[in-house]
């Protein structure tokens, strides 16, 4: 195949422009990091370095993001780690807390641009009510992974960037690190079409293994047409731009680099303004989620974000109806607005033979996960009680 490339005078002012404009052009993917089309280069800190999250640079590694939560307290360490192959052979970093034969088994799946950091409040308080058990046998192990070409994962080839790849691999990693016993798959954004995927291909898991999910701030589809709250003229300048951005980071990767982290101030009020609701979030929050992007190359997220803009997962939850399922969105989320949640509830509650346990938090944005972190895990452990309930596992919290 010959690539064509663009005219050479033209060439660095059409990839700029796309570039900058792709800050907004890819956020509508839905993701909490989308938008900020700037990775900037990881730079090699020691972890005895790192000081409160006030003042965390955002050029950090995916391990050093882990040993600090997003307002710098400590994180709880993992008890286990591992490396799980997918069916490609790419390998998916996994931590796990909690015993290995703990009765209940909680699977949290990130969203795009991210890594399992994301879950670093839910991680702390689960961890405390669910897996030290405090001197008692522990009613569950919590288990994280990062997808692949994010975090400490691997990367695939190009055309393993889909989301029916994402949802084998979220089987590989059940039946590597959970083969047997009750489940519960907690996703967010991405992460919660990775288990909208994994229903469709594997849908004898659900009901059997599987016994319960979460879907956090995601969609079954329709993403390419989110407007984001922009007004019209914007949004038509970011279809306008996004082809543009999409060629130059996955073929020009290193000038994509050097754009975003010129832009890394534009692309961090960019993060603070789609990924928070509230006016007056936390900057460490912010710093935070900008760190966690800095682990997604930039021609990562223009791979993933085709399979993304066309998903439509709307006609096949029906695996999803068989358990209890918890919907949870923020009401300012403008990555993907409520409207999304409540076609999922709409459709799982048709036909389904378990109540849909529909939370909405007031003032929240996309990343509701950091931003409202106490009425996340709250509602978690809501669900982990219906599901034990059901299963005769004691969970408290």
């Amino acid at each position: 195949m010959v690539r064509t490339r663009p005219p050479a005078g033209r060439h660095t002012r059409a990839q700029t422009a796309g570039l900058l404009g792709a800050v907004l052009g890819l956020a509508a993917a839905g993701t909490a990091a989308g938008m900020a089309v700037s990775r900037i280069a990881a730079r090699r800190v020691r972890a005895a370095e790192l000081g409160p999250a006030a003042e965390l640079p955002r050029e950090l590694t995916d391990g050093q993001l882990r040993q600090v939560d997003p307002l710098g307290v400590a994180a709880r360490p993992a008890d286990r780690t591992a490396l799980v192959q997918a069916d490609d052979g790419v390998l998916l970093a996994v931590e796990e807390i909690g015993p290995r034969d703990a009765p209940l088994t909680v699977v949290f799946v990130h969203g795009y641009t991210l890594s399992m950091g994301s879950w670093a409040f839910q991680r702390r308080t689960l961890a405390a009510e669910l897996a030290t058990g405090n001197g008692h046998r522990p009613q569950a192990r919590l288990i994280f992974y990062d997808q692949r070409g994010h975090g400490s994962s691997g990367r695939g080839p190009a055309e393993h960037s889909t989301i029916e790849q994402l949802a084998a691999d979220l089987g590989s990693v059940l039946d590597a690190r959970a083969p047997r016993g009750p489940v519960v798959l907690v996703g967010h954004s991405m992460g919660g079409m990775t288990i909208m995927g994994l229903a469709a291909m594997r849908p004898e898991l659900f009901g059997t293994r599987v016994k319960g999910a979460a879907l956090v701030s995601t969609s079954s589809g329709n993403l390419a047409g989110l407007s984001l709250g922009l007004p019209e003229m914007l949004t038509r300048v970011r279809a306008a731009v996004l082809p543009v951005a999409a060629w130059t980071m996955r073929y020009r990767p290193a000038f994509a680099e050097r754009t975003r982290r010129a832009a890394a101030e534009l692309v961090s009020a960019a993060t603070r303004a789609l990924s928070f609701g509230s006016a007056d979030v936390d900057p460490a929050l912010v710093r935070y989620v900008d760190a966690m992007i800095a682990g997604t190359p930039v021609d990562v997220i223009a791979e993933f974000y085709p399979a993304l803009a066309g998903l439509d997962e709307t006609g096949r939850l029906e695996p999803l109806r068989r358990v209890p399922t918890l919907v949870l969105t923020g009401d300012r989320d403008k990555m993907i607005p409520k409207e999304h949640s409540d076609l999922i509830v709409e459709r799982l509650e048709q036909t389904g033979e378990n109540a849909v346990d529909y939370v909405v938090v007031p003032g929240a944005g996309h990343m509701v996960t950091l931003e409202e972190p106490d009425e996340v895990s709250r509602a978690l452990t809501a669900l982990l009680r219906r599901v034990a309930a059901g299963h005769s596992v004691e969970v408290t919290g």
